[in-house]
């Protein structure tokens, strides 16, 4: 790898917070061998191109051209102040990935994006949420993941019998392959819901959802986690890092109301109120591709 590669690594690391952990005793994410079926095939690698880098993200089907992720996946200030474009210059998006090779549905690109206006103006972390439009549906998809705004009561009733999880694209995992970890939700903290499911950094936009019934309903986006207070490394996602101290919680931000009514406001072509609009860039290069290993690079 080059110098000027390993210099964009330690840049787009410092810009992007990788704020994730493993919640000990050990790592026991286990991969998704069979992503073409539900919940899985929904849930999506996002390719993000920042210019003269290129950086990813997971997010998840709940339309047939709509998907839900972390609004930092789409506008991060970080990256601005590193040298870089707070917004990428374009997006790709693959359902069900599961490799470099595996893409059962293919990939289709953003014809625009949605990150709430109080995550872009303030960078509050209740409100990291945004909404990926894509140019057309994908061919062959099982379906897509509901999405319910649950109470701290039903929430609360639910953590005695049911385990949250979350599947995604870590990035300390071979790229593109699909990890899934279940545990159980620790607290509730207005609109910011905490637990033990393990993550690592990339896994930013994964779908957090509950078993009901015979199906699935999704009731958080999964966003950060804990770092390490001596360097800010992301607990026990790379080599030499241990997982997180007993005691600590990765967080997502729930599925609300005001997020259901803007996906709804999406699918019928209006911008939603309160979310910032997002377009691609056109007639300029494409970033380079990513290179296998580049960690850092998917380090949303």
């Amino acid at each position: 790898m080059r110098v000027d590669q390993l210099a964009d690594i330690r840049v787009e690391m410092l810009a992007d917070e990788a704020d994730y952990a493993i919640v000990g005793p050990r790592d026991t994410r286990t991969q998704v061998l069979n992503a073409r079926r539900l919940p899985y095939a929904a849930v999506c690698h996002l390719e993000l191109d920042l210019g003269n880098r290129r950086s990813s993200c997971s997010g998840f089907l709940v339309a047939p051209t709509i998907v839900v992720t972390a609004a930092h996946c789409l506008h991060n200030p970080a990256r601005a102040r590193a040298g870089g474009r707070a917004s990428p210059h374009g997006i790709r998006v693959t359902a069900g990935r599961n490799g470099l090779v595996s893409q059962p549905f293919g990939k289709r690109s953003a014809t625009s994006w949605y990150a709430h206006a109080q995550f872009v103006s303030a960078r509050r972390p209740a409100f990291d949420m945004g909404i990926i439009v894509l140019a057309r549906p994908f061919t062959g998809l099982p379906g897509v993941l509901r999405i319910a705004a649950r109470t701290d009561a039903q929430l609360l009733r639910a953590r005695s019998g049911h385990l949250l999880h979350i599947a995604g694209y870590p990035g300390d995992k071979p790229r593109g392959t699909l990890w899934e970890h279940a545990e159980s939700l620790r607290s509730i903290q207005g609109n910011v819901i905490r637990y033990s499911v393990d993550t690592c950094p990339g896994h930013s936009g994964s779908p957090v959802w509950m078993r009901e019934g015979t199906g699935t309903v999704v009731v958080g986006i999964h966003t950060g986690g804990p770092t390490r207070a001596t360097d800010g490394a992301a607990w026990g996602c790379r080599p030499g890092v241990p997982v997180a101290p007993r005691g600590h919680t990765n967080r997502g931000v729930r599925i609300t109301t005001e997020l259901v009514q803007a996906v709804a406001d999406v699918q019928r072509g209006r911008t939603p109120a309160r979310f910032q609009k997002f377009v691609p860039v056109t007639g300029r290069p494409r970033a380079p591709r990513f290179e296998e290993g580049e960690f850092a690079l998917q380090a949303l």
